[in-house]
């Protein structure tokens, strides 16, 4: 009888424990060479694996195999993943409040304070932009930055009249209209046809961090680099997770999702700026010509950042529909402001990505947060 009574119970603890685990599948459009897996879910999976003692793991689908970057927002919410990168950029219409971070990203170039406001701003003081993912059946739980942009073209470009009737590669808002009022012409194509855009002669510059003269052998078809405050891409969720599949999670997981997020973020961000500094040192080998911030290209962007936010307050109203975006553009950068500070106090890695964790995901609740 004993042994019997054993025999159960022990198979009722390893249905129990079977019954907890769950592996997610991750899709993501880019290759295993991008920085938002090679850094950021390398980084992230095993840390979540370890610390929910086996019970969460992760099923990664990249190259675009399971869904491509535009329709990703609508299939990870109809569950056709359980989480996934995202670039908002490519959803205004279903993400509108979420756009503002993109309209603001000319303002700063630290790639590690862009993502920390991010995240904060997004999380913590944006209640609009988490009822939209929501809507969505998305739930968000941080942002990661590229390197800041540079311009790539086969002509000098010192000051914002060299672009004037040049076409211009952008990756969209607070940049296509710094372009258009320079009196160039916008046009999206993806990074991945750039090399035969600017081969081909269809864009003049691409505009893109200077890590892409590598990755993308730009070297090989452009002459100059123009490296300037043109800010960095900041609407990069790292991980978005449907959320029937979060809801599925114990508390406790949720927690250990969650507490490990910061980590993930700050080693994506971190690979991007390593990636660029790589390939800026490496430039002139390949004969690039560098321009440093030319003086007088500086000060018209910083002329024309200083006026852009009234632009994109009449923008979110009558584009998007949001009509307290003031006062949200300002909450953006006083969370901006704060984290540009943290980042020049020389803090390790460590010790910035335990900052985020306290200051941010701390106060998010696992019994509550996205449920």
């Amino acid at each position: 009888m004993k042994k019997t009574i054993t025999a159960a119970i022990l198979a009722l603890a390893a249905s129990t424990a079977s019954a907890a685990a769950i592996e997610l599948t991750v899709s993501s459009w880019v290759a295993p060479s991008h920085p938002t897996i090679f850094a950021g879910y390398e980084t992230y999976f095993p840390a979540v694996a370890e610390a929910s003692n086996g019970e969460v793991t992760f099923n990664l689908v990249s190259g675009g195999a399971l869904l491509g970057g535009k329709e990703t927002l609508t299939g990870l919410g109809d569950g056709v993943a359980d989480a996934s990168v995202l670039a908002l950029t490519y959803n205004p219409a279903q993400l509108p409040t979420s756009q503002l971070v993109a309209e603001l990203a000319m303002l700063s170039g630290n790639s590690l304070a862009v993502a920390a406001a991010v995240t904060e701003f997004t999380l913590l003081n944006c209640a609009p932009c988490i009822a939209e993912f929501s809507k969505q059946n998305v739930v968000y739980t941080g942002s990661y930055a590229t390197a800041p942009y540079a311009l790539i073209s086969k002509s000098e470009i010192g000051k914002t009249a060299d672009i004037a009737g040049k076409r211009v590669r952008s990756p969209g808002g607070a940049w296509d209209r710094w372009i258009g009022e320079a009196g160039a012409t916008v046009v999206h194509t993806s990074s991945s046809e750039m090399y035969e855009a600017l081969d081909k002669g269809v864009i003049d510059v691409a505009m893109q961090p200077a890590a892409s003269l590598k990755t993308h052998s730009l070297w090989d078809v452009a002459d100059t680099i123009t490296l300037g405050s043109f800010g960095v891409y900041n609407s990069g969720p790292l991980l978005a997770f449907n959320k029937d599949s979060w809801a599925e999670l114990t508390p406790e997981n949720r927690r250990v999702m969650l507490d490990k997020m910061a980590e993930a973020i700050v080693a994506t961000t971190n690979a991007y700026v390593a990636q660029n500094e790589e390939a800026k040192a490496e430039a002139a080998d390949h004969g690039m010509k560098v321009l440093d911030k030319p003086e007088a290209l500086e000060a018209e962007i910083a002329s024309f950042n200083s006026q852009d936010v009234s632009a994109i307050v009449t923008k979110a109203k009558d584009v998007y529909g949001v009509d307290d975006a003031q006062t949200l553009i300002e909450s953006y950068q006083a969370a901006l402001a704060k984290w540009e500070e943290i980042t020049a106090s020389g803090l390790s890695d460590e010790a910035l990505a335990e900052r985020m964790k306290t200051e941010i995901f701390d106060k998010l609740s696992e019994n509550e947060y996205g449920l």
